[in-house]
């Protein structure tokens, strides 16, 4: 329910793009498969020193050097050029360091939380508290930037919202289920 109550709500979106769309599907997923394997290996006691802090510096070193021949393939050309154009202007360069490295510091933060979450909870927990992160986000740019909500979008959030609220009180009634055994 919470994937699809999102999905829902973007779906007829003025600006939908399916590709967009898919990408963020592909990003999910993703986003999934690295939360069980990186459990799969805190679990795996696959050395002395691998607690969560540890394994996501291995997972960030591993992703930068995969992301090197792609970087040489696909974007240093048109990257120097666009950094180039943007440096031109000394007022926007200023900002544009700024909110680079502050969009760094807050992505490298928030991937270190997760972690350290993983190191305690379900992978499928963590899902759905990513998912559910998104719909806040939502919520919060029409509450802060005043965004309009259409009707489907606001049924979308309901139904991604009443989802985690749905997964919660089945894991904890099955939680409860089990110590009471």
């Amino acid at each position: 329910p919470v994937v699809c109550g999102v999905g829902y709500a973007c779906l007829k979106e003025h600006y939908f793009s399916w590709l967009a769309f898919n990408c963020a599907m592909g990003s999910n997923l993703a986003f999934a498969l690295r939360a069980v394997m990186s459990k799969r290996a805190m679990t795996s006691f696959l050395g002395e020193n691998l607690g969560s802090t540890n394994l996501f510096g291995a997972v960030t070193i591993g992703a930068f050097v995969l992301s090197i021949p792609l970087a040489f393939l696909e974007g240093i050309p048109a990257f120097i050029a666009l950094w180039n154009t943007a440096l031109q202007n000394s007022h926007v360069s200023k900002e544009l360091v700024k909110s680079i490295i502050i969009s760094g510091l807050f992505h490298y933060l928030n991937n270190e939380v997760m972690y350290m979450a993983l190191s305690n909870v379900h992978p499928v927990t963590l899902a759905v508290g990513n998912t559910m992160k998104r719909v806040f986000i939502m919520v919060a740019s029409v509450l802060v930037f005043r965004n309009p909500v259409s009707v489907q979008a606001g049924i979308g959030s309901a139904i991604g919202i009443s989802g985690v609220l749905l997964y919660s009180l089945t894991k904890q009634h099955y939680e409860k289920l089990e110590t009471v055994e």
